[in-house]
């Protein structure tokens, strides 16, 4: 395949990483609004001596469909033809949807219903910790090693770009068509990603599809534990690997899972003019996303990776003391720039070090972080019950920085780590 031109804007000149790229930010525009909406339609409808303990739930259900899908689906994206892989998920990403939606429009009074509704936030959310993975391990066979830096910045920007548009549309969109149509409207999201991913010219390059007739338990086991044992035996890779599931684990149940509670219950905020506040997370990481593009041959990616979570550890002290809207947007655009700096970075620097083979496992163990954070926000929340919210959320925030600070301090290489030519 050709690839001309240098710069960061460089990748959009492939024609499949244009497709790739438009469905990677619709598809991170429905996943704020589903998120959200999930969210707001639960503590809305729940019985309010639970309705805490239910949004949690949540979280949980999509951290352990992203735990037990996610490696799962790294091993699929080193075995099988990605983009096959990825049809398949965007298929049934819209059965789900649909399946969903269908739960907001009838009645929520039943026991059955709240059974239906979270074992389905669990499989979708499986769907996309396979999706993931692939998609990502897709950019630099498209792109190939010199532009793949630049095409991970401007994923991670086309993503960001999107999102604070859906947060900001996600409370006028449940007041104008009420929760169940609201994420009807990711349903069609979803159709246009499949649409985009159709017309891939791509094919898998790692000459591993359909070379095994049977590909069972046993075999993905054995890719499972190959991949994490690449990762635990890389210092590199175990340690940054390590910080993001800690700083996550300690930091996101509070400022993103329980995020829109907070906004519209402790800070007060009405749901209709929740999006405009928690659209500055959004707006954070689009500016992290732009500057993270145009620092694409930048070789220390350790000092990123560093000073991103740092970042993102002090906004959610900022974020966590004080009950103001100004606390929370100013904690949220810092949190954005944190975590988007922290995650290409990251992204960027294990697809150098890892070879195309392996990449897809890679991938997913990377992304456990976000799996573990989604599962860590019932435990806060039955504490929030305890404490409250404005007790429990500052302690953790100490906590995050602590582990941040001290994992910088005594594993230098992280820091150290670059991307050579």
């Amino acid at each position: 395949m050709s690839r001309t031109g240098s710069g960061p804007l460089a990748p959009l000149l492939i024609a499949d990483f244009r497709y790739l790229l438009i469905g990677a930010a619709i598809s991170h525009m429905m996943m704020p609004l589903q998120f959200v909406t999930q969210i707001l339609w639960v503590q809305n409808f729940a019985p309010r001596d639970i309705w805490l303990i239910l949004v949690a739930l949540i979280a949980t259900c999509r951290g352990l469909g992203a735990i037990i899908f996610g490696l799962y689906g790294g091993a699929l994206a080193d075995r099988f033809d990605r983009r096959s892989l990825l049809m398949v998920v965007q298929s049934l990403q819209v059965v789900g949807t649909l399946g969903i939606a269908a739960m907001m429009l009838t009645s929520f009074s039943e026991t059955i219903s709240f059974a239906i509704f979270f074992l389905l936030i669990f499989l979708t959310s499986g769907l996309q910790s396979i999706d993931a993975p692939a998609r990502m391990a897709m950019i630099p066979e498209i792109l190939g090693a010199e532009l793949t830096p630049a095409g991970i910045s401007m994923h991670q920007v086309a993503g960001q770009l999107a999102m604070p548009v859906a947060i900001m549309v996600t409370g006028l969109a449940i007041d104008a068509l009420g929760y169940g149509g609201a994420y009807l409207l990711s349903g069609l999201g979803f159709v246009a990603t499949a649409a985009c991913v159709y017309v891939l010219k791509y094919r898998s390059s790692h000459n591993q599809d359909h070379t095994d007739k049977h590909y069972g338990f046993a075999e993905t086991i054995k890719d499972v534990r190959y991949g994490l044992g690449y990762a635990r035996r890389h210092p590199v890779i175990f340690w940054v690997i390590m910080m993001l599931i800690l700083m996550m684990s300690f930091g996101y149940p509070a400022t993103a899972s329980l995020g829109p509670t907070w906004v519209t219950t402790v800070v007060g905020v009405p749901i209709p003019k929740m999006g405009f506040v928690m659209m500055f997370w959004g707006i954070g990481s689009f500016v992290a996303a732009l500057l993270m593009m145009q620092m694409a041959s930048f070789r220390r990616r350790g000092a990123l990776i560093g000073g991103g979570a740092m970042l993102f550890s002090i906004s959610f002290l900022i974020f966590s003391s004080g009950n103001s809207v100004t606390n929370v947007i100013i904690g949220n655009f810092g949190l954005g720039m944190g975590m988007t700096t922290t995650m290409v970075s990251s992204t960027i620097l294990i697809q150098h070090l890892v070879p195309n083979e392996v990449r897809g496992r890679l991938m997913s163990i990377l992304q456990l972080n976000m799996a573990f954070a989604q599962l860590m926000t019932m435990p806060v929340a039955l504490l929030a019950q305890w404490l409250t919210l404005p007790v429990l959320f500052p302690i953790l925030s100490y906590i995050a920085l602590a582990v941040v600070v001290l994992i910088l301090v005594t594993q230098r290489q992280v820091v150290q780590a670059q991307v050579h030519p």
